[in-house]
């Protein structure tokens, strides 16, 4: 796990996308495959809950 993924504790979702470069990638995928959306937000460390609600808004 590298040092960035090991601070993620205290971040939104926005800033974790942001500080691994992943912001801009995850607005087009989310609107071609939510799937593979879903996918990078496990990759952040998030729980399930925190996905299914981040998913289900206009953020």
């Amino acid at each position: 796990m590298s040092t960035i993924q090991s601070n993620y504790t205290g971040m939104t979702i926005i800033e974790r996308l942001k500080v691994t470069g992943q912001f801009q990638t995850f607005k087009r995928t989310l609107k071609k495959n939510k799937e593979k959306a879903r996918q990078m937000l496990e990759s952040l460390n998030l729980d399930q809950k925190s996905i299914e609600k981040f998913l289900k808004s206009k953020f």
